[in-house]
């Protein structure tokens, strides 16, 4: 099986119909009928992340999926093997520069490797930090991500952001340039 990479555009929590798709998504491209999913709230203050990890266990549990979804809450000291437990890697949002380092003290090889056969999830600040470069949308300016993807990448994306493509597109490398509203979602395979 391959890798397969969902983008999320952000507002992830929002109770929607866009949502509930994406959380299908999420589950039914497991093969297995029980789904285990690391749940990674690096980029939020760590005081976020029972609460942020209780609402996401909603999302999953509340769309209608004939699988069984179990949820863990990553640790710093535990993330490698974490992953390499987990069919589903679930980074969702908060500020891009927190989950970077963890990315970057991993090794990008190194959690490419981890990652084969297995969904990695960016939502918002999680998608951002996969890309070469992104825009972030709390600093507005052009950041780099941690390189996994060789993307462009503007999450919470609206048509009046035209200035603001134009200078993603037009920084550094010649890279492709995804846009994702928020509620959107982008599958990579």
């Amino acid at each position: 099986m391959r890798t397969r990479i969902i983008l999320h555009g952000g507002n992830s929590s929002k109770k929607s119909e866009k949502n509930d798709r994406f959380f299908q998504e999420v589950i039914n491209g497991v093969e297995s009928d029980i789904v285990n999913v690391l749940c990674v709230y690096f980029a939020r203050p760590e005081r976020r992340w029972k609460e942020s990890h209780e609402e996401d266990q909603r999302s999953f549990t509340n769309v209608q999926a004939d699988k069984h979804v179990q949820t863990t809450l990553a640790t710093y000291e535990g993330f490698v093997d974490e992953v390499s437990k987990s069919d589903v890697i679930f980074m969702n949002g908060g500020i891009s520069g927190h989950l970077k380092p963890i990315l970057l003290v991993v090794g990008i090889e190194r959690f490419r490797q981890i990652l084969a056969g297995k969904t990695l999830v960016g939502v918002s600040a999680g998608a951002n930090v996969l890309s070469k470069y992104y825009f972030s949308t709390v600093a507005h300016e052009i950041r780099e991500g941690a390189g996994f993807l060789g993307l462009k990448v503007m999450t919470h994306y609206s048509p009046d952001q035209t200035e603001e493509l134009e200078q993603l597109k037009a920084y550094g490398d010649d890279l492709p340039v995804v846009k994702i509203a928020e509620e959107e979602y982008l599958v990579i395979e």
